[in-house]
């Protein structure tokens, strides 16, 4: 069953451009990751929608298929680090999903969050390259969170790359992290995350790099006491 489901995800992602499956590193740890070989099929795809599309109106370009270079760290992060003493963790903007894969590893259960149905079908499909049994996905918008679900641990990376976001994600941050959890957050080295870490300085946050690897850091974000 899992074999079929694994088949009908890589069959859907191919359809939309070629995929590839390449060996990762995460510090010292090896994970085996599909990714788009390149953008240019989707973003020809997007390019051929009307204007009035929900896709084009909001410039969902198709970041998703790309890991970005935070992920291994992050993942690193998880891996090298004792983790918070949380039960359930959500992965923000997964993408192909290496964050949860990572914190899968080490036995912590929990979900991969996307505003792209086809970042779900990536991030499963990697989850059962690991043996994840029947891995949860949602699909979540940080504009609109769900109001019934709350964690303790938040995974994102790479997503401080746009000033109108910073409210809005803060917001999001505010309405899924329960009271007492925090945020394992990934960010290259943007010279636009600088305003980043003054809306979370506004906003009554506090932060500390857990990992820097080149320009690459991981950061734990708590509200304040």
């Amino acid at each position: 069953m899992m074999k079929d489901r694994a088949y009908q995800l890589h069959h859907k992602l191919v359809g939309l451009c070629p995929m590839r499956r390449q060996k990762v590193m995460a510090g010292e740890h090896a994970f085996n990751v599909w990714s788009a070989c390149n953008l240019d099929p989707l973003l020809e795809a997007l390019s051929q929608k009307p204007s009035d599309h929900p896709d084009v109106m909001d410039e969902r370009l198709p970041y998703w298929a790309e890991l970005w270079p935070s992920a291994s760290v992050m993942a690193e992060t998880i891996l090298s680090r004792p983790p918070p003493k949380a039960t359930r963790w959500l992965e923000l903007g997964c993408g192909p999903g290496l964050a949860g894969v990572a914190a899968s590893r080490i036995g912590i259960p929990g979900i991969w969050t996307d505003y792209m149905r086809e970042a779900l079908w990536l991030a499963e499909l990697n989850a059962m390259e690991e043996g994840v049994q029947n891995p949860e996905t949602m699909l979540l918008d940080w504009r609109e969170p769900p109001e019934n679900l709350r964690v303790p641990w938040i995974l994102t990376s790479d997503v401080a790359y746009e000033v109108r976001n910073f409210g809005p994600l803060l917001d999001c941050f505010d309405a899924l992290l329960e009271p007492k959890g925090e945020i394992w957050f990934g960010e290259p080295g943007r010279p636009v995350a600088k305003d980043f870490f003054d809306h979370l300085d506004a906003a009554g946050w506090t932060w500390e790099s857990l990992l820097q690897v080149g320009k690459i850091s991981v950061y734990r974000l708590r509200r304040a006491a």
